[in-house]
């Protein structure tokens, strides 16, 4: 698969179906797209940022309070909104301008004026010069290309300030069954097997799609050991039968 796939997904995301790009779930498709929907969808958002906290006092560190947050590939603002009620300064990143630009609006429509955002590449060459208490990305890796992936997770981690935190996620293994792994193989390498298969489960036509990939972990540790962590603790995901995990750390 070329690395420029999802960036193309993603783009395509934000000019359509934005809101179901950063979470797949029918209510968030614009066709559907209501007041209520909306509001769960920050909802949503409130309630994950509490339980990364929640989480981060658990196991890393009961006193921690930050000032500065990075949120990679941070859609619609579902997470930085939240945020930036605990920090006096977040910074977000997408690859996608459209995304950026909604998540501005979400931002001003909360009357929230301590977020800054940012396009990003494979070297977040944008943030040059910046540093953070808390790295965090969710649902997110897993859509990227893991040569590129990893790249980008020694950057954030560069990033994270002594005594700073990561919060992490990304899947390591699909438990789908072979039937599942073979459409997903046709549809990343058979044009418009992926088009079709919508129709087939009752999706538009040309919805995008999202890669799901799995990260080699020895590769992950190896990154958080060079770079200076010296405290994890792994929290098991399972989105579906994509089996991950939340990684936390401390630099």
């Amino acid at each position: 698969m070329s690395t420029l796939n999802s960036d193309k997904a993603w783009k395509s995301y934000g000019k359509k179906n934005a809101y179901y790009g950063v979470l797949a779930h029918d209510e968030f498709l614009d066709e559907n797209l209501s007041e209520d929907a909306l509001k769960e969808f920050f909802t949503s958002g409130f309630s994950d940022v509490e339980n990364i906290f929640n989480l981060i006092h658990k196991h890393i560190s009961k006193d921690f309070t930050p000032s500065r947050i990075l949120d990679f590939g941070c859609g619609t603002g579902r997470l930085v909104i939240p945020f930036a009620k605990k920090a006096e300064e977040v910074v977000g990143v997408d690859i996608s301008p459209q995304m950026i630009s909604e998540a501005q609006k979400n931002a001003k429509n909360h009357q929230l004026d301590n977020i800054s955002f940012f396009l990003s590449d494979n070297n977040l060459s944008n943030l040059k010069g910046q540093s953070f208490d808390l790295i965090h990305s969710y649902i997110v890796l897993q859509h990227i290309n893991v040569n590129r992936g990893e790249k980008l997770i020694k950057k954030m981690v560069s990033l994270l300030k002594p005594g700073g935190v990561g919060v992490l996620q990304m899947t390591y293994h699909s438990n789908k069954s072979n039937f599942e792994k073979t459409l997903n193989y046709f549809r990343y390498r058979v044009p418009f097997f992926n088009n079709v298969l919508n129709i087939f489960r009752g999706k538009a036509f040309n919805l995008p799609l999202m890669q799901m990939n799995s990260y080699d972990m020895n590769k992950v540790f190896f990154i958080l050991q060079s770079e200076g962590v010296s405290n994890t603790q792994v929290i098991f995901t399972d989105h579906g039968g994509y089996l991950g995990l939340t990684l936390l750390f401390q630099k």
